[in-house]
């Protein structure tokens, strides 16, 4: 087998075993469109849930234009007992996740910034394209 066959089989592999978890969940509409903000919060009144949700209104353009789609999930739904095992998120407190288009999982963050989400987005290949066509 060739050099350049097997890193292609390789990448191809690597990329199944990624994004095949989010074929069976609400992610999978996602997948390839949108980033996905998760929120994972034990209480409807978590502080950090409640600066994420005032960060996305006074931003909301730039969430926008980042193909930005937030996920909120509370403890005790189905998609919070799902998703929580299947990232392997604790059911305690607030975790916050960030999913690149391709479904992987860039950030994992106890925190709401605004500021750290963008500036991870912003140095990823996709978005340095996308960012030509800003409306912001």
């Amino acid at each position: 087998m060739s050099h350049r066959l097997a890193i292609a089989l390789l990448l191809t592999l690597t990329n199944l075993v990624i994004t095949m978890p989010l074929q069976a969940t609400p992610l999978k509409d996602h997948l390839w469109k949108n980033r996905v903000i998760i929120a994972f919060s034990a209480s409807g009144k978590e502080p950090e849930r409640l600066a994420l949700q005032k960060q996305m209104e006074e931003k909301a353009c730039a969430f926008t234009d980042s193909n930005l789609v937030h996920m909120d999930l509370l403890q005790g739904s189905d998609d919070f007992d799902e998703m929580s095992q299947q990232f392997s998120v604790s059911s305690t407190g607030f975790q916050l996740l960030l999913l690149g288009k391709d479904g992987g999982v860039k950030l994992r963050s106890s925190t709401a910034s605004s500021e750290d989400i963008f500036s991870l987005i912003d140095t990823m290949p996709m978005r340095r394209r996308e960012m030509r066509d800003d409306q912001c």
